[in-house]
């Protein structure tokens, strides 16, 4: 198999294969198919990819390719392996069954693996961070003393992309996200300590970098558009789903119904995979997946659209004449949507400029 890499001959096949004992061998090799057979059964087809290539990079990366070479730098690459594989296989073995219970409906199991695939969660998700990091270059020579300055050494600099999700991800309510994925807008940092002294530089630089790091932490990232689009299709029904994947073998007779009373550890039941499900799980992942464009209507900022598969014509609100005879819609616009204040947005620009003089001339209105 191509997993494997075995090489063009048999006898280079057998040797990389010395180090294994034919048993571990053969139930490896029956869990990697496993594996890979639960994949083809996923209902959502970017998830049966996804998983199917990090099922592979994940084997791969633990096989012994070079067992007959006698250097040190293999000889302790087969030592970590002979360590690490009783917990892998431990690991792959969990995952087979949370593979299951995903393709039986369980909403728990399938939804970690749709927010694993569209990179809310897991590895994917910090693949979409990486873009983030990368802080704005200079435009004058000001910001570089700024950066050059001994009191901003060792302070991440977040860039305005950055700062126009936070913004954005923070007026989000918490009905659409957990606790810990609602991120501060900025740093509370006060100007003075406890005993009534200027706060330490050592301090505010700590302060900088824990707010930074619990934002990475909480954010969701942008997903590409081709990749937004696609979800935003199966999220509203304008691609119709193609339905289950017909299993084989046992997997076909059993059914593999994990009900409650054969697994009293679960804490949500079986759903039958309908249209209607899966439209539901894919709004709900599509509610966290932002996309973020440079906004065209003004010089600078980013423009931050989150999904949203609400009917229109359902919520629609009455004419600006009728609503403003009833005091139900006062102080919301044609949208429906409560106003923005300036002010707020004011006084959180001043802040964030004081922290970080570097994106004084970033607005939050822009990522509006």
């Amino acid at each position: 198999m191509q997993l494997w890499r075995l090489g063009r001959s048999k006898s280079l096949a057998h040797h990389r294969y010395a180090a294994i004992d034919d048993i571990d061998r053969q139930r490896l090799l029956h869990l990697f198919r496993a594996l890979l057979r639960q994949c083809t059964y996923l209902p959502d087809p970017e998830a049966r990819k996804y998983l199917h290539a990090h099922i592979v990079s994940r084997f791969r990366d633990y096989h012994p390719k070079n067992a007959v070479s006698e250097t040190k730098r293999d000889v302790k690459h087969m030592q970590v392996i002979q360590q690490r594989r009783p917990v892998l296989i431990k690991t792959a073995r969990k995952g087979l069954l949370y593979l299951r219970r995903a393709n039986d409906g369980h909403p728990l199991h399938l939804g970690k693996i749709l927010s694993m695939t569209y990179g809310r969660v897991g590895k994917r998700r910090h693949l979409l961070l990486k873009s983030l990091k990368i802080p704005d270059i200079p435009i004058d020579e000001a910001a570089v003393k700024r950066l050059s300055d001994v009191r901003e050494q060792g302070v991440p600099h977040p860039s305005q992309q950055l700062m126009a999700l936070i913004w954005s991800q923070s007026q989000r309510k918490l009905s659409l996200f957990s606790k810990s994925s609602h991120p501060t807008r900025a740093p509370d940092i006060p100007e003075k300590n406890s005993w009534g002294r200027p706060m330490p530089v050592r301090r505010v630089r700590n302060m900088k970098r824990r707010w930074y790091a619990e934002a990475l932490d909480r954010i969701m990232p942008p997903l590409p558009e081709k990749d937004w689009n696609e979800l935003r299709k199966l999220a509203s029904g304008e691609t119709p789903w193609e339905g289950p994947v017909p299993r084989r073998g046992p997997d076909n007779i059993a059914g593999f119904k994990h009900d409650l009373m054969r697994y009293p550890g679960l804490v949500s039941s079986p759903h039958d995979l309908t249209p209607r499900y899966m439209k539901r799980l894919w709004a709900k992942i599509f509610a966290q997946c932002p996309l973020m464009r440079p906004n065209a209507s003004r010089r600078g900022g980013w423009e931050v659209l989150w999904g949203d598969t609400r009917d229109a014509k359902r919520l629609a609100l009455p004419s600006k004449s009728n609503r403003s005879m009833s005091p139900m819609f006062e102080g919301v616009d044609e949208q429906g949507k409560v106003p923005r204040k300036r002010k707020e947005g004011l006084e959180w620009s001043n802040q964030v400029a004081a922290q970080w003089p570097d994106l004084a001339s970033y607005s939050p209105e822009a990522s509006a």
